[in-house]
C-alpha cells in the first residue's frame, strides 16, 4: 500500500520520524593554509574532532580502547589526486564514563604540502567497529604566501591557549562554535614579510550576518623575523546566537608602498543544548510542521521571550527523546540534520525544506531508489522516490522546467482527502 502523504501538522504528527540509519554526528573538520619552508609550496592542515561517543569502545586491559580512521583526499579543480592519505587513530581512556562522552574529543591533525591553487579537500571518518562514516567536503584556496610583501594564513579559532614562559600551546577550536557565553575568546594566525617590517598595524573586526560590526581588536606589533605569529583577544561579550565573520588586516606602517595583507574566517554562536544546524529558535520552530501538531507549535511559538520559547522548544523535543539516558537528544539531532539537508540539496526560490522534496526527505529520511527523469521526451522532468520497506512511492514533476519539483502522487493525504494543488 502506497503512503498518502500528510498536508496538515495535525496529522504529520501521528506518525513518528521513521529511518534514522543516518545517525546525526557530532564530528568537525577544519581546513587552514599556511606558509611552508618549500619553496613554491603551501601547506595544508587538517584538523578533524571525533567527540568519544562518535566511535565504539571496547574493553582492554588498561580500561577501554576505540580505533577510527581518518582518511584525506585533495582534488584538483579538474578532479586530479594530489593527496590521499589514511591514518588509523587509538584512542584509550579508564573509565567507561568517559566513553560515552560527547564533551571529550579525539583530535587529529594532519598537514599536507601543496603547490598554491584551489583544491576540493574531502575528509571522511570511519569507524571500523560500527561501520558508521561521516563525510565533510571543503573547497580551499590556498595563496602563494610568497608572492607579495606582505601576506597572512588563515585564522584559527582557538579553544584554549596555555603560556610556559616564552613556549605557548594551543588547541584549536574545530567546531566553529565560540559557545553562548562567550568569557572572549582566542584567534591565531601567522604574518609573513618578504622584508623587515616595524611596525605593523593589526586591525580583526567582527562583523555579523547584517554586515555591522560588533567588537574589534586594534594593536601594533614589530615582527621578530619573516615568519610572525600573532595572538588576539577579543574581549569579553555576549554575542547574539547567530553567524559572524572576523576580517584581519595588517598594513606596514612605516613603508611608503604601504605593504598589506587581508584575510577572513567565519564563526558562530550556537546553543549548546540545540543541533548545531539550528541557527534561528522561531525558525526551527516553524521547521517542525512535519513532526509536531499545530497546537504544539503554537504552544511553543506563544513564548513572550526568546529564553522562553527555546526552553518550551526542547521541552517538546525532551518528550520524545529516545534514550533520555545520553547527552544527545538523537531524534533532534536527525530531524534538523535533515532539515539542513533539504536546505542544501532542494532549495531555489523556496528554502529547501519547504519544498515537496524536502517535506518527504524530512520525513522519511532518504529513499532508497531514486528513478531521475530529467530529459524524457514528450514529458516534463520528473523524478520517482521509493521506500521499498516501508513501501511508499513518491513522484515529483517539474511542470517549470526550473527544478521545482512538486507532489503529484500520491494525490491524497492520510484522510483520502485531496490536496489542494492537485
Amino acid at each position: 500500500m502506497l503512503l498518502t502523504l500528510l498536508t496538515v501538522a495535525q496529522a504529520a504528527a501521528q506518525v513518528e520520524l521513521t529511518d534514522r540509519s543516518r545517525a546525526a554526528t557530532n564530528v568537525f573538520s577544519d581546513v587552514l593554509s599556511y606558509a611552508t619552508s618549500d619553496s613554491g609550496k603551501s601547506r595544508i592542515d587538517v584538523y578533524v574532532q571525533v567527540p568519544y561517543d562518535e566511535v565504539r569502545f571496547v574493553r582492554s586491559d588498561d580500561g577501554f580502547v576505540a580505533t577510527y580512521d581518518v582518511a584525506v583526499i585533495i582534488l584538483t579543480p579538474e578532479q586530479e589526486q594530489v593527496w590521499n592519505r589514511v591514518q588509523t587513530i587509538e584512542v584509550r581512556v579508564k573509565d567507561f564514563a568517559q566513553t560515552v562522552s560527547n564533551r571529550q574529543s579525539s583530535l587529529k591533525q594532519m598537514s599536507f604540502d601543496v603547490v598554491p591553487g584551489k583544491y576540493d579537500v574531502r575528509i571522511e571518518v570511519r569507524d571500523p567497529e560500527t561501520r558508521k562514516s561521516t563525510t565533510s567536503r571543503r573547497k580551499v584556496s590556498v595563496p602563494d604566501f610568497g608572492a607579495t610583501p606582505l601576506t597572512i594564513s588563515d585564522v584559527m579559532l582557538v579553544s584554549r591557549l596555555t603560556t610556559n614562559g616564552e613556549k605557548r600551546s594551543i588547541v584549536p577550536n574545530i567546531s566553529g562554535n565560540i559557545g553562548e557565553n562567550s568569557e572572549g575568546f582566542f584567534i591565531f594566525y601567522e604574518l609573513y614579510a618578504r622584508a623587515e617590517l616595524e611596525p605593523v598595524r593589526f586591525i580583526a573586526t567582527v562583523v555579523d550576518a547584517k554586515g555591522d560590526s560588533v567588537m574589534g581588536v586594534d594593536r601594533a606589533e614589530t615582527p621578530t623575523s619573516s615568519l610572525h605569529q600573532v595572538f588576539m583577544k577579543f574581549p569579553e561579550s555576549k554575542l547574539a546566537v547567530g553567524t559572524y565573520t572576523i576580517n584581519v588586516r595588517a598594513s606596514a606602517v612605516a613603508t611608503k608602498d604601504g605593504a598589506s595583507a587581508a584575510t577572513s574566517r567565519t564563526f558562530s554562536v550556537r546553543w549548546s543544548d540545540i543541533p548545531f544546524s539550528v541557527t534561528e529558535i522561531d525558525k526551527a520552530i516553524e521547521q517542525m510542521r512535519y513532526i509536531a501538531r499545530e497546537n504544539d507549535i503554537e504552544h511553543i511559538r506563544q513564548g513572550t521571550t526568546l529564553e522562553d520559547r527555546r526552553m518550551r522548544f526542547l521541552a517538546y523535543w525532551l518528550k520524545r527523546d529516545p534514550d533520555p539516558q545520553t547527552q544527545r537528544n538523537e531524534l533532534m539531532e536527525e530531524y534538523y540534520q535533515r532539515v539542513e539537508y533539504t536546505n542544501r540539496t532542494f532549495g531555489h526560490y523556496l528554502e529547501g525544506w519547504r519544498t515537496d522534496r524536502g517535506m518527504v526527505y524530512i520525513r522519511f529520511g532518504a529513499p532508497e531508489n531514486v528513478e531521475r527523469h530529467p530529459f524524457e521526451t514528450n514529458s516534463r522532468p520528473y523524478e520517482v522516490w521509493r521506500y521499498y520497506n516501508l513501501n511508499y512511492e513518491f513522484v515529483f514533476v517539474d511542470d517549470t522546467g526550473f527544478g521545482d519539483y512538486r507532489l503529484r502522487y500520491p494525490s491524497t493525504d492520510l484522510f483520502g482527502r485531496d490536496r489542494p494543488d492537485n
